[in-house]
C-alpha cells in the first residue's frame, strides 16, 4: 500500500507543499484539523517514547472528540505499524526508495534526518 498516495487522495485539493508540511510539522501543518494533531502527537510518542505514555495520553484524543472505538483503533493501528516496522528492521528492508514528487521525498529525507537525530 503506497501511504503517501492515499493521504495525498483523502486530503482533496491539498497541494504537495502542504502534505510535505504534515511531514515536517505536523503540529503546525495547515491542512490538518485538532483531531489530526492530537492522533499525530500520540503516534509520535506512543512509537518513539513508549516507556513515557500516560492516561492523560488518552485523554488527550478523547478531548479531541475520538470515541473509545476510535481510540482502540489509533493504538490498534499505531502499535501494529510499529510491530510491522520492527519485522521489516529485522529484516533488513528499511531502506527504501519511495515514489512521489520530489517536494514529498525530500520532506521525507527531512522527516528521516529529524527521527536519526
Amino acid at each position: 500500500m503506497n501511504h503517501g498516495q492515499l493521504f495525498r487522495d483523502e486530503c482533496d485539493d491539498a497541494s504537495i507543499a502542504e502534505v510535505a508540511e504534515v511531514l515536517d510539522d505536523p503540529k503546525r501543518a495547515g491542512i490538518l484539523d485538532p483531531a489530526d494533531r492530537a492522533m499525530l502527537t500520540y503516534a509520535e510518542k506512543f512509537t518513539h517514547t513508549p516507556h513515557s505514555m500516560e492516561k492523560t495520553d488518552i485523554e488527550s484524543l478523547r478531548v479531541s472528540g475520538f470515541s473509545e472505538e476510535n481510540v482502540v483503533d489509533i493504538i490498534a493501528a499505531v502499535a501494529y505499524r510499529n510491530f510491522a516496522n520492527s519485522i521489516n528492521y529485522a529484516y533488513g528492508h528499511v531502506e527504501q526508495n519511495p515514489q512521489g514528487p520530489e517536494e514529498l521525498q525530500a520532506a521525507i529525507e527531512r522527516l528521516k534526518k529529524k527521527i536519526r537525530g
